[in-house]
């Protein structure tokens, strides 16, 4: 495969690209879409063109998304065949092809909201999504070490300069949530243990189900990091479960006073299990309070954007001042 960069630009959001389509792919199954609408004015033996292309017969003829998805799914499982022996490049793709990683993607790009990312964050955010190359190769002025062109030491640096907004940004986000759903939560809750030195980010005032209050934590891995590339590589958001596992066993002693939940994501999109489940949840009753029934795609959207903002200001803090990037920066 000449690029594989461009390729999987030119794959749709959900298998892992940013949608920049290629005309002659969608041909055949516009084609074919249109032909199987107007079915009954025309004669045709589209199943025998199918068989020519290769193309399985779907069960909803008139779809377009139906006929084109197959040939989306060949063209990802090539890419993953061309980084088969890329542990980074092939954890990263796996990430990306995940549905909650690309929702930053379908945000209304608008500063009124909260959703416009500035000109770096998109740059940046675009080339981690797609493994191009962002920079040039330098030394990370937090702790010396070489950073290369893909930039990804900063996402796992230990003095990572995104590590903290990002923590913050995204709690205060799940926060503000509950709230929004009428239901009264605080940030860093005293007295949930003796010591008061383990104390989760977060818990409901009152309580959230079976007569207890609910409390999380938020955490966020960085999905191509030396420790979790093995399992990345081999399934996508295991590093988020692993996260999850171990702030369940970390938070053990709330057990039997208040339900917690884990709520992890990873650098390069992927949710845990217990997220999905607990922002869904909130959605819900985001809904059901708000009467918006757009309600669980905004808070999906916003978090998934904190995420891009916090791997950014990451990116960005590998240099003395964020202007100097520019002077580094490929894209």
């Amino acid at each position: 495969m000449r690029n594989p960069v461009w390729r999987q630009a030119s794959l749709p959001v959900s298998r892992g690209g940013i949608g920049l389509r290629r005309s002659e792919e969608l041909a055949l199954p516009a084609f074919l879409a249109s032909i199987h609408s107007v079915g009954d004015l025309v004669s045709l033996n589209v199943e025998g063109k199918a068989r020519l292309t290769e193309l399985p017969v779907p069960e909803f003829r008139n779809s377009q998304k139906a006929w084109d998805l197959p040939l989306c799914n060949v063209s990802l499982a090539a890419l993953l065949e061309v980084y088969r022996d890329d542990e980074i490049n092939k954890a990263r793709l796996l990430a990306q092809s995940r549905p909650e990683a690309g929702i930053w993607l379908n945000a209304l790009p608008s500063a009124h909201i909260g959703n416009l990312l500035d000109d770096d964050t998109l740059k940046i955010s675009v080339g981690l999504r797609l493994g191009a190359r962002i920079c040039e190769p330098h030394n990370c002025t937090k702790c010396l070490k070489p950073v290369d062109g893909y930039a990804h030491h900063g996402l796992s640096c230990t003095f990572s300069a995104g590590r903290h907004p990002r923590h913050g940004g995204l709690n205060s986000i799940v926060c503000r949530a509950f709230v929004s759903a009428g239901i009264p939560a605080k940030l860093e809750p005293r007295g949930t243990s003796h010591t008061n030195e383990r104390r989760p980010d977060g818990c409901t005032t009152f309580a959230w189900q079976r007569g207890m209050c609910l409390a999380w934590d938020v955490t966020c891995v960085d999905t191509v990091a030396a420790s979790h590339i093995k399992s990345t590589s081999a399934i996508a958001g295991s590093a988020a479960l692993q996260a999850e596992e171990k702030k369940s066993r970390f938070y053990s002693y709330l057990n039997g006073r208040y339900i917690f939940t884990p709520i992890a994501f990873e650098t390069m999109g992927p949710w845990g299990p217990a997220a999905i489940a607990i922002i869904k949840e909130l959605g819900k009753r985001l809904r059901s309070h708000s009467g918006e029934a757009r309600s669980h795609v905004f808070l999906r959207q916003r978090l998934s954007i904190e995420i891009q903002r916090g791997n950014a200001v990451s990116v960005l803090g590998t240099v003395e001042k964020a202007e100097m990037f520019n002077e580094l920066l490929f894209l």
